[in-house]
């Protein structure tokens, strides 16, 4: 009785002086009215990718290249050791969208040297979201999926207080130096957030004691400002500003390097989130970036022919973005968008003894876009889920100055502009089998618009085939139908997915031999013009495993196979073996210590007709090891690590040219967080 009387007397001054913090007046009354606000708690579980991706993002040597060639669903084309490009389950180039927050950026290389993830560093990236075909169109048409890299914004945690972190690294395998920075301010309802990254790399080493690989370094600075202003308890409004100044970058599997690359992205967005109305969550953002790139092959030896290759890309685009609950039981997501995208590049050659000669390889195009995507989320019962997505695109794309129009023209082509709507539709059911179970399948049917490459490109010479490409303006647009099935086990800290999918893309774009047409490539085997064929069928099995035997025990895994066909049944190129990474990391208070491996099979399914020849499979052994300590208020990280542990030589099935990757590499890396 005591202890309940004690509890009471407690309860009763806690209520009365919060009552009076809170300006409640005391009338002298024995009855009190005391008027309680009402405290919304949000709590944002991660998902297995986003946990995936910040344990992968907490080893500090990674780069966002590094991150993204470990998760599931994600493998990388690599034709040098900088700016390899994205694939989504074998789905690449113009099959896929990648986005920087949303936004559309589209690479001003003709050889794909300047995928937009290189754009990004794990610096000033708050999460990396990789959606697949049932939900990859969402922001744009595609066949493949989405991979949308989103910068961390400011916080107020620390008001009036500037926080922030220092980071430095070297490497041994390219003799490579890594700093970065970044600092937040916040004061009242602003709040600020800049980074900067330097990194310098030179030749790297290849495995089994082998010699510097030729045009592999690559130096290049990357900063980013955010501004925030807290307009009231739902709503606040952003402006950021992206570089990104890349230069000396070599590329050994092309043969050309690359002078300079520079981006710059700005954009200006208001959000909302305000939980207790139907209209719970929108946002508007209004954006442009220009992308230059300058290949250069003035540092190779022995060329036959000097040339010059700049390229150009400009977008404007905006976006606006709105979730609504229906009812409890259901949820609508909007989005609409449009853009309008600037592409030219062009190539001057240099002839011992002639005057110089030049001709356009992406004609001035402008591809101009707009679309509506909605998202039905219906909870059937507390067990089923059913989610159906939608979107249509009106796109128009056509040349834009009258040398870009006379230049198509010469291979049949009067008119080269045209105007696509393209529909995409998925159907997603999910059911809880237990409270550990979860089953899901989807359908989806996706279409995308030829990429300016396929439609305008003019001798593109793909070093991989040793083919000019030129481009075909009356190319239909592809389509697929996607199935998928996965299924996860979670319990305590534990969680097992497996996902098997299939597709079937018709229409299926891919370069045909012209035997009519003579190579302009010093060198070059021929010419192919781009063209549809019947169909290609890609099918796919992906594991990841986050497992936890013990509280300083984590265990991550990663498979993924697939295997693609064309309609003649002959293997399709870029299609990596099975591979697995698996790491083990046991944390001892401020200590930690990794081991993880990197496999490999062995890929005999190949396109010689892409250029492709058999790759050996490969083992590796990487060994990193993390020590954090506190010193002034400040918390210093120290981590190392071996890669390659036994000076493995190899390379990967997606590496152009056969080019060995690093060799061993003895990495150390000091952070400093205030």
């Amino acid at each position: 009785m005591k202890k309940i009387l004690t509890s009471f007397l407690l309860s009763f001054v806690f209520i009365s002086t919060h009552a009076q913090i809170n300006g409640v007046e005391n009338t002298g009354d024995s009855l009190r009215i005391i008027e309680l606000r009402e405290i919304v708690v949000n709590a944002v579980k991660k998902t297995s990718q986003q946990r995936l991706v910040s344990f992968f993002k907490a080893t500090g040597a990674s780069t966002i290249e590094d991150i993204m060639a470990r998760l599931p669903e994600l493998s990388m084309l690599r034709r040098g050791a900088y700016g390899m490009e994205p694939a989504i389950r074998s789905f690449n180039g113009g099959q896929i969208n990648v986005q920087v927050d949303g936004m559309r950026i589209h690479g001003a290389c003709t050889d794909k040297m300047d995928p937009a993830t290189i754009y990004i560093e794990p610096i000033n990236l708050e999460n990396l979201q990789v959606q697949t075909a049932a939900n990859g169109f969402i922001s744009g048409s595609a066949i493949g999926g989405t991979i949308n890299m989103k910068m961390a914004e400011p916080d107020y945690a620390n008001n009036n207080t500037i926080t922030g972190m220092i980071n430095s690294g070297y490497q041994s395998a390219a003799n490579s130096f890594y700093e970065a920075a970044k600092l937040n301010y916040s004061s009242g309802k602003w709040a600020f957030r800049t980074s900067a990254t330097y990194r310098n790399n030179q030749n790297y080493r290849s495995g089994g004691g082998g010699d510097p690989v030729k045009y592999s370094q690559f130096e290049k600075l990357n900063y980013s400002l955010s501004a925030k202003f807290q307009q009231n308890q739902y709503t606040y409004i952003k402006a950021d500003l992206l570089g990104d100044d890349g230069w000396n970058i070599g590329y050994s599997a092309l043969p050309m390097d690359v002078g300079y690359a520079a981006a710059r992205i700005a954009s200006f967005s208001i959000h909302h989130n305000n939980p207790l109305k139907r209209l719970y969550k929108w946002q508007f953002k209004i954006y442009a970036n220009t992308i230059r790139h300058f290949m250069d092959d003035s540092k190779r030896p022995s060329i036959p022919m000097h040339m010059d290759m700049p390229g150009i890309s400009k977008t404007f685009g905006v976006f606006t973005e709105a979730e609504l609950k229906l009812n409890h039981k259901q949820k609508l997501s909007l989005r609409a968008d449009g853009s309008s995208g600037f592409l030219t590049a062009s190539m001057t050659m240099y002839q011992p003894g002639q005057p110089p000669m030049f001709m356009l390889t992406w004609p001035d195009n402008r591809k101009n876009q707009y679309g509506l995507s909605a998202s039905w989320l219906w909870l059937a019962d507390s067990s089923i889920k059913v989610q159906v997505v939608g979107r249509v695109d009106f796109i128009a794309h056509y040349l834009v100055s009258g040398e870009a129009k006379d230049q198509v023209s010469i291979f049949g082509y009067p008119s080269a502009d045209r105007k696509d709507l393209l529909k995409n539709l998925s159907v997603q059911l999910s059911k809880n089998i237990d409270r550990k179970m979860k089953l899901t399948a989807s359908l989806s049917y996706t279409e995308r618009m030829p990429a300016a490459s396929e439609l305008y490109g003019f001798y593109l010479f793909n070093s991989n085939d040793g083919y000019d490409y030129i481009g075909n303006p009356k190319l239909n647009a592809e389509k697929s139908l996607q199935a998928d099935v996965s299924a996860s086990c979670n319990w305590n800290q534990n969680r097992i997915q497996v996902s098997i999918y299939h597709a079937r893309i018709n229409n299926f774009i891919s370069g045909l031999v012209a035997s009519s047409v003579s190579a302009m490539t010093a060198g070059a085997t021929g010419v192919k013009s781009y063209t549809n064929s019947p169909y290609a069928t890609l099918t796919g099995l992906e594991i990841s495993g986050i497992l936890k035997p013990a509280n300083s025990l984590d265990i991550i895994s990663t498979l993924r196979y697939t295997v693609g066909n064309d309609n003649t049944i002959h293997p399709l190129p870029y299609i990596a073996p099975l591979k697995n990474i698996t790491s083990i990391i046991y944390q001892l208070k401020n200590i930690s210590f990794q081991l993880e491996s990197d496999a490999a099979m062995k890929q005999n399914r190949v396109s010689s007709k892409a250029g492709e020849d058999i790759t050996a499979g490969y083992f590796l052994l990487h060994t990193r090891f993390g020590y954090t300590t506190t010193l002034l208020k400040s918390n210093i990280t120290f981590q190392a690590g071996v890669e390659n542990i036994f000076d493995k030589k190899y390379h990967d099935h997606l590496d152009w040219g056969n080019i060995a990757r690093p060799g061993r590499n003895v990495y150390t890396q000091m952070k400093v967080s205030f």
